[in-house]
Parts: C-alpha cells; structure tokens; sequence
C-alpha cells in the first residue's frame, strides 16, 4: 500500500438502473493536505471526461509554492442541486467536517444553491477568472472601444491594492463611460462584486493567491488532460492518478528544494539576511 492510498476515501451513487450518476473520491495524502492548506478551496464543474459525459469536478487549493493542491474529486452525470449538494455532503464526511473559510466556485445555479447549505461558516465567492472569461462576450468585442475598455478593467480588477471604495468609483466611471448602465448582465455582475472582486475581499487569507489569472489558467490547463469525451472511467482514472503522483512528486522536489536553499534578498542588510533564514 503506497503513502497516497493510505485513508482513501470514497462514495457512489447508482441511478434506478443501476448507472452510475455520482461518485467522488480522496486520497489519504491529499486528505492531508486538506488539514495543512484547506482554509480556501475551489469548486469547479467545467471538464468533461468521458463518452458517458460525466463531468469531471474537483476540489482543489492551493499550497505553500503559491500552486494548486488536489483535495478531493468527484464525477457527476447530471450539473444539478441534487450533485452538487451530494458530492459537497460527502467532501465534507472525507475532511471530517472541517469547513473551508471560504470556498470560490462559478456561477451555476446548482451550485449557488448548495453550497449555503452544505457550508454553513464558509464565505462563498465567485471565480473572478471564470467572470473574466464572459466578459468579452459580454461586452462585445466588435465594439471599437473594446480594447480601451477591457485595459481599464484589467487594471482594478486585479490590483488587491485599491480599497473597496476605490475600485467602486473607477468601475462606475468605466461603466458610464462605455455606456453599459443599461446592460443587465454588467449590472447583476457589479451588484454581486463583493462575492467575486479582489477589492472587496482583502480580509480573505490567501485571496490573491487562489484569484490570480496565472493559477486559475494554470489549473484550468492541469485538469483539461483528463478531458477525453471518448475514454472510459478506466482511462480516466488512470490519467488522473498519473497526474496526481506527479503533483505530489513536484511539492517533494519543491519542498526539499526550499529546505536547502536561502531566499535571495534584495539589500545587504543584516535585518534582510536574517528574515531570509528564519
């Protein structure tokens, strides 16, 4: 028995025909993790894995390297309450109830439903990535001040500098200057802003890092290899576990690496060097 398959947990549930509708799974390591780093953890239902079409949704974090760490994983034939509300109930049994702080998700309706009641202390915030992403369309990228308006947005949206009350009075100018008051969508999006901008959740532990462009692309891309709308639960399976003793293997390496080296300072300081060594 390998140190990863120690304490695994898993659950499934059958449909009336005996199909499978429902399954979810964690390993005894990444259990671990969940005790070290599960203070903030991701829902992210969006990768397709099979000719079942059953969609791939894991639970995810982020560790100390500022990369994403594997908590749990589930399966769901159906994106609805019903799933969501099943696979959360059971994260929670897996982690023995310990509730993140705050758990980041997009924007599903199934989703946005559960989570209040399976969670009952976290925050729920929403992906700003995943928001991001919908913009352009939203928008409209023939207009001929797209890129003008997309410049500006890009540089509030991602500064966890500006103040909440800041980032409000430049976002209402950026609106009124593009003419998007009357746009339903950018006014439901502004009204929900304290559950998705970086501006409004400062008070959030490691917000900046589960929000950056470069970690949400980064998982986004790690998670897109189990895609394989033609494969069967067999090969996901195995594609997954191979990805999994990889990122175990990474935090290794980058954890001895940390453990032998010095961070490199910026001054000749004494005061730098030693905060260096501690």
């Amino acid at each position: 028995m390998t140190e990863a398959r120690i304490g695994f947990y898993f659950d499934y549930d059958l449909d009336d025909d005996g199909s499978l509708r429902r399954a979810i799974w964690a390993h005894g390591t990444a259990r671990e993790n969940y005790k070290i780093f599960g203070d903030a953890e991701s829902l992210d239902p969006t990768y397709s894995t099979n000719k079942y079409s059953m969609v791939f949704t894991p639970f995810t974090g982020v560790d100390h390297h500022k990369r994403s760490v594997m908590f749990c994983g589930a399966l769901i034939a159906r994106e609805d309450y019903e799933s969501f509300n099943w696979i959360s109930s059971r994260f929670l049994q897996a982690m023995g109830g310990k509730e993140p702080e705050y758990i980041i998700t997009d924007q599903d309706p199934g989703i946005i439903k559960s989570v209040p009641l399976v969670f009952k202390t976290a925050c729920h915030r929403f992906c700003m990535w995943h928001i991001m992403n919908k913009m352009p369309s939203k928008f409209g990228v023939s207009r001929s001040d797209y890129n003008d308006f997309m410049c500006k947005l890009n540089e509030i949206i991602w500064d966890d500098e500006l103040e909440a009350a800041e980032f409000d009075a430049i976002l209402e100018q950026i609106i009124e200057e593009h003419g998007l008051g009357a746009n339903d969508w950018f006014a439901d999006t502004y009204a929900i802003r304290g559950q998705w901008v970086m501006a409004h959740c400062r008070d959030l532990k490691m917000a900046s890092a589960m929000w950056t462009t470069q970690r949400s692309e980064s998982e986004n891309s790690f998670f897109k290899r189990f895609e394989h709308k033609s494969g069967r639960l067999v090969e996901f399976w195995m594609r997954f576990e191979s990805a999994m003793d990889q990122q175990r293997h990474t935090q290794k390496q980058l954890d001895n690496s940390d453990k032998h080296s010095s961070a490199k300072t910026s001054t000749y300081l004494a005061l730098e060097s030693h905060a260096a060594k501690v």
